[in-house]
């Protein structure tokens, strides 16, 4: 069944990472844009998240996960191979309700990373429900292709449009022919 795509709010939310490997550094390289507080739990982490460690960009517990880690989570994304510890992690959060992703392991996933489209304040999350992220990343490449360099210059061209006029028929059609001109 497909999942249902969401856009979130991550602002200051608190964003637990487990694992300080490759994968663990493009989800949170991913999360950053984002404005989320994240924290990265690992006995060792890649040169890439000890940068953004000492930069005051995320912060590092230097010790394996434990239960309390989760207090205050908002999500958790465990990024380790062991599955015995993605199964535990996913059973606390879910018992927690606290959003979880298990990496590469759908099974302990109560939402899925999109494939991301970032320009500004556009962005577009593209999934295949978990069945095949590579698909997703060449879809997104395919994507990136077909939008304008320009486009948060013209997300803001139209923002600034969309504000000035009433809410209406007329200013939808405003907008889609404004669109339609510089697309």
């Amino acid at each position: 069944m497909p999942l249902f795509p969401a856009f979130i709010d991550l602002k200051d939310k608190r964003i637990l990472v487990v694992g300080g490997g490759k994968v663990a550094t493009r989800k949170v390289q991913k999360l950053l844009p984002f404005g989320a507080k994240i924290e990265v739990v690992s006995p060792r982490i890649t040169k890439e998240l000890q940068r953004l460690f000492l930069a005051g960009k995320i912060s590092w517990k230097k010790r394996k996960f434990l239960i309390k880690d989760l207090r205050s989570a908002y999500m958790v994304v465990v990024a380790v191979d062991s599955i015995g510890l993605q199964r535990m992690v996913f059973n606390y959060c879910s018992k927690r309700k606290i959003l979880c992703n298990a990496v590469d392991s759908p099974d302990y996933c109560n939402f899925i990373f999109p494939a991301l489209v970032h320009k500004g304040d556009v962005v577009i999350g593209i999934s295949t429900s978990g069945k095949v992220p590579a698909l997703s990343a060449l879809l997104r490449e395919k994507i990136e292709e077909c939008i304008p360099k320009d486009v948060d210059k013209l997300l803001e061209e139209a923002y600034r449009l969309r504000s000035s006029m009433k809410k209406g028929k007329r200013r939808q059609r405003v907008l889609k022919e404004f669109l339609e001109k510089r697309m």
